[in-house]
């Protein structure tokens, strides 16, 4: 039973299928049409983190994080081909940087995340 109850606090902590990343991190990866990529990592509360990525046509980005069932977006920004910028948690969560391909080609994208602090 103890095992169990891991196991559904796991899920219900850490984005289901999520692999989480240490600081510094890079991904590197094309997208197909339709599809998405991720790059997930914990912050504790007040602590920061640098992102930057550079895709060779616009992507949908965001970076999110879940309560339950529900997805929480603190930042949210569509059509978007590069960016760098710092992130700072407000609270104690696992955090991912996402990227959508909304194009009808493939998009190669370049990422990387370094602690802020």
């Amino acid at each position: 039973m103890r095992s169990s109850l891991a196991v559904v606090l796991a899920l219900a902590v850490y984005p289901v299928g999520a692999q989480m990343h240490e600081p510094p991190a890079a991904i590197e990866s094309v997208l197909a049409p339709g599809a998405f990529d991720e790059l997930c990592f914990e912050l504790s509360a007040g602590q920061s983190m640098r992102y930057t990525f550079d895709a060779d046509a616009p992507l949908d980005f965001n970076i999110h994080w879940h309560r339950g069932k529900d997805v929480l977006f603190p930042v949210k920004i569509d059509a978007v081909a590069r960016l760098g910028s710092v992130f700072r948690s407000s609270d104690k969560q696992p955090y991912c940087l996402m990227w959508t391909n909304r194009a009808r080609v493939p998009v190669a994208l370049r990422a990387r995340i370094d602690r802020g602090d």
